[in-house]
This record gives structure tokens, sequence and C-alpha cells, in this order.
């Protein structure tokens, strides 16, 4: 599931005939720069089918949903989740689409995509053309989708774990070898013992919400909450920041190496392609989606800015150890057994 914004570098590519509509006016560099100002019907009709959508997820993850007699009580008892989700993505895309239109970077409204299925979303994306001017630029525009989500994710995943009974868990987390793990599944597969032993966690276990159940919350060995749907968006949002962060292509994490490494940062790419081949053999081969959907959409390669000479400023800097701290807290070294 890809949220981060994406990047079109040719004049050909770029948003549909609704949003054709452009201003022109000075970039921070000199020189025009195209700015889409058309209403974006689109967008908007996307994002409203997105909230649908999510709604009717949300209601499939409530308790409150069982005792619901009408179609507004079901939708009703998914507005927690869909709320939550929807709160985090919006500022998520917002944070990429106000510092591009900040560096007058030809960016459109974000493209929200629903889905029927799973958490109702497979999140949005930033269409742009041109190429960003600076290395600051692309620092701002790749951090501050992640960060403002992750400012919005923090508070709603603790108000959601205080909302969230605690039960006794039939065993505890996998942090490797997990229940779908390539190697798990390969074996029992030669064993003829297919390795669907238990079905917790349900949900992903980031590093901070591992560390925040423990330790703020203290639960004892063996236990773990059930999840609220307002802790479980906020879980969503925290998995859905670290695959953003990974410094691959065009993904949010892939501008930040790009602006650090320049053109080295394909090496960096390849790097994280082997972390995430590592993560589908270990951990959980849901990560072999992600890889094949980095590697036929995305891949390692980045376009370069106007004037990649330029180094960083000391700013960027903290912005960028910022997102380094928020990547390793966004992680999800457990398996994700959802079997």
């Amino acid at each position: 599931m890809n949220v981060s914004h994406s990047s079109t570098t040719d004049g050909q590519a770029g948003a549909p005939a609704a949003e054709a509509s452009l201003q022109e006016t000075e970039g921070p560099l000199g020189g025009a720069v195209r700015i889409r100002r058309a209403f974006p019907t689109v967008n908007l009709l996307l994002f409203l089918a997105t909230v649908g959508s999510t709604l009717f997820a949300g209601s499939a993850f409530s308790a409150s949903a069982v005792d619901a007699r009408t179609w507004g009580e079901l939708f009703y008892a998914g507005v927690p989740f869909a709320a939550s989700l929807l709160g985090i993505l919006v500022a998520h895309e917002m944070g990429h689409f106000i510092t591009a239109r900040y560096h007058k970077v030809d960016a459109s409204w974000p493209y929200f995509i629903p889905v029927p299925i799973g958490i109702g979303t497979f999140g949005a994306v930033i269409r742009m053309r041109g190429r960003i001017p600076t290395r600051d630029a692309l620092i701002d525009i790749g951090a501050s989708g992640p960060l403002a989500g992750f400012v919005v994710a923090v508070p709603l995943l603790i108000y959601g774990i205080t909302l969230s009974p605690i039960v006794e868990v039939p065993a505890e987390p996998n942090f490797l070898f997990g229940n779908l793990s390539a190697i798990k599944l390969l074996t029992g597969w030669i064993s003829g013992q297919w390795p669907w032993i238990h079905e917790w966690p349900m949900e992903p276990q980031p590093l901070l919400y591992v560390l925040i159940k423990h330790f703020v919350f203290q639960l004892a060995p063996g236990q773990d909450v059930m999840v609220h749907p307002v802790a479980y968006a906020a879980v969503i949002g925290l998995f859905v920041t670290a695959l953003n962060l990974i410094p691959v292509g065009q993904l949010d994490g892939g501008h930040i190496a790009y602006a650090i490494f320049g053109r080295r940062a394909r090496t960096v790419g390849r790097m994280a392609f082997v972390l995430l081949l590592l993560m589908t053999l270990f951990s959980s081969v849901s990560w072999l989606v992600w890889l094949l959907l980095v590697g036929k959409f995305v891949g390692t390669g980045h376009p370069p800015v106007d004037r990649d000479h330029e180094p960083l400023s000391a700013g960027r800097r903290v912005i960028v150890g910022l997102t380094v701290i928020v990547f390793i807290l966004t992680l999800t070294p457990i398996s994700m057994d959802v079997l």
C-alpha cells in the first residue's frame, strides 16, 4: 500500500483534464512555475468514496457493529476507525501538498484511493511535474508527510490503547520466524504441517506501539491489548509511515536519501531491497507484496534536483535526524501473523 506522493519529471504525465487550468507564478529560484488552480472535482469525489469505504471497513473492526440494527448505526460504528485513519492520511498528504506549494512545485491535490476490502483504502497519491528546485526543498517535501502523519498518529495511538481492554494471549510476539515468514512457510510445506498455529498478533506491531504498551501501560508477560479501532487506525498509520520512509526511488524516504547522497542514493535503495527481502524471509511474506510494488512502480532511481550541488542547510539536517528517529520507531520487526 503506497500512500506516498509520486513525482513525474516529464511534461506529459500529470493530473487529468479536470485540473488543466493553470496559473503562472515565480519560483524561489526565478522563472515561471505553473500551479494548478482548477477546482479538484476528481480529488474530492475520490476522497468522499474513501470516507465511505473506510467507514465500511471500520464497522467490521468495531464490536459495537454487532448490535447495529440499521445501516446508519452500522456506519456510525465505523466512525472511530475511519476518522482516525483519514486524519493520519490527510495530515500526511497535506504535509506534502503544503510544502510543495510553498516551494512553488507544481503539485496536484491528493488522489485518495478507496478499496472495498481490508482497511478501505490504498492511501493517496500526489502528482508533481518538473524538478524540485533544491535539496532543501526535497527534504521539506519528502519529510513533511511522514512527520505530519506521525504527529497525528501518536496521540491517537495512546488514546486508542486506553480504550483497549487487556486480554491474555497464547504466545509472545514473533520477532523472527513468525507464522507467515517465508522460511517457516517453506519448511511447513516440506514437512506437510502448515504453520497456522495462532492468531496473535492481528495487527502490525511497530516498535513505538510495542514500547507504549509495555512501558507506558506496563503489560504483564502473556498480556496484550484487544486493540480498539482508534488504536488500530493509528497502528496502521505508523506502519504506513515506515513503508513510505524506506529509502527507495521516489518514496518519501527516497526523496530524503537523494537529498543526502545524490546519485549514490540508488545504492542505498538497493540495500533497502535487500532489507525487504530479509524481512520477507524472516518476518512475514507480507513484505514481499511491498517489495514487488516498489520494484514495479517505484524503482530505485530518482530524478535530479535543479541545484543538487548546494549543501543541505543545518535546519534540514535536523529534519533528516527526526525522520530517521521516526523510521526506527515505526519499523515493524514483529511478524504480522494474521491467520
